[in-house]
C-alpha cells in the first residue's frame, strides 16, 4: 500500500519531540546537567509529555472513525509492538552479547537475560547481565518504561468509549470528569511539590496521563477552538500566568503546551508539513536512542564535547530508526489493511474528518480516499 505524505505538522511536531528526548539524555548520560527549561522539568520529560499530549489527539481520532473495539486494539498493537520486539531481540541477542562484561556462557544462562524479554509483553526490564553496568546510568534502554503507561492510556481510551463517554453529546460530561483527574493531579496531590512524584519514586510521570487526556480533549472539541483559537489561547496565557503566581510552574505548563502542541500539529505549514514525506522516524528515534547512546559514550567515553558525542549518536539512531521505519514498522502497519471489516465498500460514504484531504494524517490535500486515521501512525 502506498503511503502519501500528510497535510499537517504532526510528523515534524513527533520529530522535534523525538529529538529533545534524545538531546536532552546525550547530556544526562555524559556527566553533563540535563536542560530544563523554564526550571521545571527536564528538556527530555517535556518531550515525552508532547508525545503524550499527541497521541492522545490522534489516537482519539482513530477511535472516533472506526469504534471497533478488536480493530482499534490491533491498530494499536501493530504501531506499537513490533518496533518494540525487535529492539528488545537486538538488545538482547545482538548487543548483549557484543558488549557483555559477563563471559558469555553466563550471559546466556542468566534468568535476567531471559527475563528482559518481558518487554514482550510490555514488562519493561531496565539491565542486562554485564551491559552497560559502569555507565553513569547503568541500565540498557531507559526510555522505554514510559511505553506500558502509553498502552494504559489506549486502554483506558478504549474503555471510555465503549462507556459511550466518547460520543459527541457526551463530550461535556468528558471535559469534567478530565477536568476533575487533572484537578486531582495538579493541585490536589500537587505533582509539582510532592515528593512522591519525583524520579524513581512510586507516583513518578503520573502527570502524563493528564496531557493524554488533555490531547484526547481537545480532538472532541476541535470543532469549537477551531473557531475561537486566538481567544482560547489568550484565556489559557492568563490562566497559566496566574497558575504561576501561585507556585503552581507544572499547571501553567500543563495549560499551555498541549494546547500549543495541538495547535501547531493541526495547521499545515510549507515545509514542516513535508517532514516525514520519507517516513514517520520518531518512534525508531525514541526506542533506539538511549541504547545506541550508552553504546557510542559506552566506546568513547564521556570526556569529549557534548557536540561530537551527540553527532555520533544521532546518526547512528538515525540509521536504526530509518531502518525500523521501512522493514518493521511501516510493514506492520500496513497489515491493518486485513483486519476484518478494515475496507471500506466500495461506495460508502466517508465522513468528512476521515478523508485525507482534511485532517488526516497520513494523507494529502490531492486525496480523499480513506486510508488509515492519523492515530495509526502515532505511539
Amino acid at each position: 500500500m502506498s503511503r502519501q505524505h500528510p497535510s499537517n505538522n504532526f510528523d515534524a511536531v513527533r520529530l522535534v519531540a523525538a529529538s529533545t528526548v534524545l538531546c536532552a539524555h546525550q547530556a544526562a548520560l555524559s556527566g553533563r546537567p540535563e536542560p530544563q527549561p523554564f526550571g521545571l522539568l527536564t528538556l527530555g520529560t517535556m518531550g515525552v509529555l508532547v508525545f503524550f499530549a499527541v497521541s492522545g489527539y490522534l489516537v482519539a481520532q482513530s477511535w472516533d472513525r472506526d469504534p471497533h473495539v478488536l480493530r482499534f486494539a490491533a491498530k494499536r498493537f501493530l504501531r506499537v509492538w513490533p518496533g518494540l520486539a525487535v529492539v528488545t531481540v537486538v538488545a538482547a541477542l545482538v548487543l548483549g552479547p557484543l558488549v557483555t562484561q559477563t563471559p558469555l556462557g553466563d550471559y546466556f544462562r542468566s534468568p535476567v537475560t531471559w527475563d528482559y524479554f518481558s518487554q514482550l509483553y510490555f514488562g519493561i526490564r531496565l539491565f542486562l547481565p554485564g551491559v552497560f553496568e559502569h555507565a553513569l546510568f547503568p541500565g540498557v534502554n531507559g526510555s522505554l518504561w514510559t511505553i506500558p503507561i502509553e498502552v494504559r492510556w489506549y486502554g483506558i481510551l478504549m474503555l471510555a468509549g465503549l462507556c459511550g463517554l466518547l460520543r459527541p453529546r457526551f463530550r461535556y460530561l468528558l471535559l469534567l470528569l478530565i477536568i476533575g483527574y487533572a484537578a486531582y493531579i495538579f493541585l490536589v496531590f500537587d505533582v509539582q511539590h510532592n515528593p512522591q512524584a519525583r524520579f524513581l519514586r512510586p507516583d513518578f510521570g503520573c502527570e502524563y496521563g493528564s496531557y493524554f487526556c488533555y490531547g484526547v480533549l481537545l480532538y472532541h472539541f476541535r470543532d469549537i477552538w477551531r473557531k475561537r483559537g486566538l481567544w482560547m489561547t489568550g484565556a489559557l496565557v492568563v490562566a497559566a500566568a496566574g497558575a504561576v503566581a501561585l507556585d503552581h510552574g507544572y499547571t501553567a505548563l500543563f495549560l499551555l503546551l498541549p494546547w500549543l502542541v495541538i495547535r501547531l500539529g493541526t495547521f499545515s505549514t510549507p515545509v514542516i508539513r513535508r517532514f516525514g514525506r520519507f517516513g514517520d522516524f520518531s518512534y525508531g528515534i525514541y526506542i533506539y536512542a538511549y541504547m545506541l547512546q550508552q553504546l557510542t559514550l559506552s566506546l568513547m567515553g564521556i570526556h569529549h564535547p557534548y557536540w561530537l558525542g551527540l553527532l555520533v549518536s544521532a546518526v547512528c539512531v538515525m540509521v536504526c530508526a530509518v531502518l525500523s521505519w521501512h522493514f518493521v514498522e511501516r510493514p506492520a502497519l500496513d497489515l491493518k489493511r486485513y483486519l476484518p471489516g478494515a475496507l471500506r465498500p466500495a461506495g460508502e460514504e466517508t465522513k468528512p474528518d476521515a478523508t485525507l484531504s482534511l485532517q488526516g494524517i497520513p494523507g494529502t490535500g490531492a486525496s480523499v480516499i480513506a486510508l488509515p486515521a492519523s492515530g495509526d501512525r502515532a505511539p
